[in-house]
């Protein structure tokens, strides 16, 4: 690992070297300057100063710890260049900051925190970064230098004293804020640990590190948290909470894991910086706190076990506000594995380091990824991450735990679990990981399926859009606002391995209402149903849905495989849109099936830039002929299933078992239907959407010659012979509130005349 880790971070210098730019301008002190140039014209600001305090921990590092083992750096890189670039940038980080002064930044301003009043976003974490470079270097660096790194870190320090903790759970919480400031005075302690307000250092520290990951039941904590230094306990230090009583968090508005996952990163590296400084720099720790893991293990455990794929991601339901798929989560996987020997974490941290390489392989400069979200200062960010990882197994002085086993730990988290604080619900079976979430504060309302294999993993991809994304779709309504509301509360069933879940949204301002059904069953199928409704007048210039979002990317594959009626198999990119006949199946590089029932055709195309992964969509059921409604009519009517693991050819069998329910015999506000799972079972899925009676009778066609027979629920049901031999008419007889569906599984069938009165 660790071996895998420096080589990424040295071929990484390429691109660390096209981006510095050497300063003509010394700071006052006649001492060279330069700096890695940013996205922004803003050099004062997070995406100047950020990028340029990574980087230069990243050139310092390398030359401190890869040097010595003799990494190979890129043709035409040499740690001499490394060296000197990691000096100017340092240079020109302190010499920047507020409390130093000795030459502003190309916007005329100085940067960071010198006194209380000073309000600058995130300062604490570039000075965390800077306190790295400067370490690095440290037997390098004259005493000016040393004093001027002091005397910007004691300002940051020094103002944080003043600072009050902040707790926000609802929509936007401050875990991740309060994080940064227990790595600068974790790092500052470390450094400077005589200062004569280490203490209050120290002091503030353990407050901001009990209140990042802050949960109610801190508030009952008593017992003294550090009694070699006094008795204070974790419900002394508790100020309020910034995870829900699930442990999840809200970041953006949005249940974000990126944001979840991130508060590990940050505790686990002030727990090594404090440490790592003291025995470095004063052979002793005179500091020392068990603030700095609080409450990694229960986020770990209760949030994020629930939420790991089998490629070491972290499923995120309604996407991502920056660059997808970039593993991110490796720190904090480090962390779990080396601080607190989790198994778990070691096997997520092997499978993310896996995919790091894999996507840094795709860039010709040894840069992270293509198309950046934020250009440099994400680069920065990743670099900064993946040289923490390997940190954490340099400082860990016990051994790694062994990894578990994959298939052991689904089984343990493969039952439908919901996390009710966020309203996301999902399941994972020996088949393939399932998820579903209603984001309120983003006003979408989507999810998207994981086949349980590392290589098929990134096919179907996270999407939102117009309010809906993968299932739920969405419509362009001439004059309206695309974006959905949810209209009262969400439905849940949770039965095994299997979740059923519904909803209703007011979609194109209030002009539409769309009730929609999802089941995932024990096996491997995700049916899905919606009816759609006017509420307005309206002109639909639009239908796009039953949607899956495909990545069609250098990191998971530029072309695609589609397969559907009368196409054996077509290698296609997605660039253009192209449509084919609908109410029938298709199927994506022999791993993806879809069956699809709607008015409209089948498409696939329209690839776009999707948070740095480019990605084409499939719809299901996709019309652009223009259409006026009237207040209550139907618009659509759809069903789909979707499936991971078959071929073009098993999908096509499987679109010849699925049965919508018999629209004569179907109560007005009802749909249902039958389709077969991938182990042979039949599947019912029932919703009374906007039935007027919670009693229904639901009928059905079978035909024997094509299902082994009658499936036999454990629902009241009526069996009688059709007009045609081995056909038989089935009536279910069932009892559903409105918004309330049934999924149902059966392997039991029956030939039929048996059950025939």
């Amino acid at each position: 690992m660790k071996d895998g880790l420096l080589k990424c971070l040295a071929r990484f210098s390429e691109y660390m070297a096209s981006d510095f730019v050497p300063c003509d301008i010394p700071n006052r002190r006649s001492e060279k300057r330069g700096f890695f140039k940013s996205m922004t014209n803003k050099p004062s600001d997070v995406d100047g100063v950020r990028t340029n305090a990574d980087m230069s921990m990243l050139c310092a590092f390398l030359v401190k710890c890869a040097k010595p083992l003799g990494a190979r750096l890129p043709e035409g890189i040499s740690y001499d260049m490394l060296e000197e670039m990691a000096r100017q940038s340092l240079v020109h980080a302190y010499s920047t900051h507020k409390a130093v002064r000795l030459r502003r930044c190309a916007d005329g301003k100085y940067w960071g925190r010198a006194r209380a009043k000073d309000k600058v976003w995130e300062s604490q974490l570039w000075a965390f970064s800077v306190a790295w470079s400067a370490f690095f270097q440290w037997d390098s660096l004259t005493q000016d230098q040393k004093d001027s790194v002091y005397k910007m870190l004691k300002a940051e320090c020094d103002s944080a004293l003043h600072i009050e903790v902040q707790t926000s759970y609802q929509k936007y919480t401050k875990a991740e804020e309060n994080g940064w400031y227990v790595c600068l005075l974790a790092a500052t302690l470390g450094l400077f640990p005589d200062d004569p307000l280490a203490p209050k250092w120290f002091e503030k520290m353990r407050e901001f590190a009990i209140n990042s990951y802050s949960h109610p039941s801190d508030n009952e904590k008593t017992a003294p948290l550090d009694p070699w230094y006094d008795n204070a306990s974790v419900a002394d230090l508790y100020v309020g909470q910034n995870l829900f009583e699930d442990y999840t968090l809200l970041k953006h508005g949005f249940f974000h894991t990126s944001y979840q996952n991130v508060v590990i990163q940050e505790l686990g590296e002030a727990a090594i910086a404090l440490k790592l400084f003291q025995n470095c720099l004063r052979k002793e720790e005179k500091w020392k706190s068990r603030s700095l893991l609080h409450n990694v293990k229960p986020v770990m455990e209760e949030v994020l076990e629930y939420l790991a794929l089998p490629d070491g991601e972290l499923a995120m339901p309604n996407g991502n506000d920056w660059s997808l798929f970039l593993f991110d989560q490796l720190t904090s996987y480090s962390t779990m594995a080396t601080l607190m020997n989790n198994p778990v974490a070691a096997m997520l941290e092997n499978q993310a380091f896996k995919n790091i390489v894999a996507r840094q392989a795709t860039t010709p400069d040894g840069s992270w990824l293509l198309r950046s979200d934020i250009g440099a200062q994400r680069m920065g960010v990743q670099g900064h991450r993946v040289m923490m990882s390997y940190l954490m197994h340099l400082t860990n002085s016990d051994p790694d735990p062994a990894p578990a086993n994959w298939e052991d730990f689904r089984l343990s988290h493969s039952q439908a679990f919901l996390f009710p604080c966020q309203n996301v619900v999902r399941s994972f079976t020996k088949s393939r990981f399932a998820i579903f979430s209603y984001s309120e504060g983003l006003k979408d309302y989507t999810g998207y399926i994981v086949p349980n294999s590392p290589d098929k993993a990134k096919i179907m991809v996270p999407f939102r859009e117009g309010g809906g994304g993968n299932f739920t779709g969405w419509f362009d309504v001439e004059g309206k606002n695309p974006g959905a509301v949810l209209k009262g509360e969400p439905f849940f069933s949770l039965k095994g391995d299997s979740f059923v879940t519904g909803g209703v949204l007011s979609v194109a301002d209030g002009s539409l209402e769309q009730s929609f059904a999802l089941f995932a069953t024990s096996c491997d199928a995700v049916l899905y149903l919606d009816h759609v409704i006017a509420t307005k007048d309206a002109n639909i210039l639009a239908e796009r849905g039953l949607v899956a979002a495909i990545s069609v990317d250098e990191f998971t594959g530029l072309k695609r495989v589609l397969s559907y009626e009368g196409k054996p198999g077509e290698i296609i990119d997605g660039e253009s849109l192209i449509t084919f006949p609908g109410n029938s199946w298709a199927n994506i590089d022999g791993e993806i099936g879809i069956l699809a029932r709607g008015d409209g055709m089948m498409a696939f195309g329209e690839k776009a830039d999707n948070h740095s992964i480019m990605t084409a969509k499939f719809y299901g059921s996709y019309s652009d002929a223009s259409r006026a409604v009237a207040p209550g009519a139907t618009v659509c009517s759809r069903a789909a299933v979707y499936y991971t693991g078959v071929t073009p050819e098993e999908t096509a069998e499987l679109n010849k078992k699925m049965i919508l329910a018999d629209g004569k015999a179907l109560p007005s506000g009802w749909s249902g239907c039958l389709a077969s799972d991938r182990d042979g079972s039949m599947i019912l899925f029932l919703t009374n959407f906007k039935g007027e009676s919670s009693t229904a009778t639901i009928s059905f066609d079978i035909d024997t010659s094509i299902l082994p027979g009658v499936p036999v629920f454990s629902l009241p049901h009526k069996v009688t012979r059709g007009n045609k031999n081995g056909v038989f008419h089935c009536e279910y007889t069932v009892n559903l509130g409105r918004g309330e569906s049934l999924g149902e599984s059966t392997q039991v069938f029956s030939p039929g005349d048996d059950l025939v009165d």
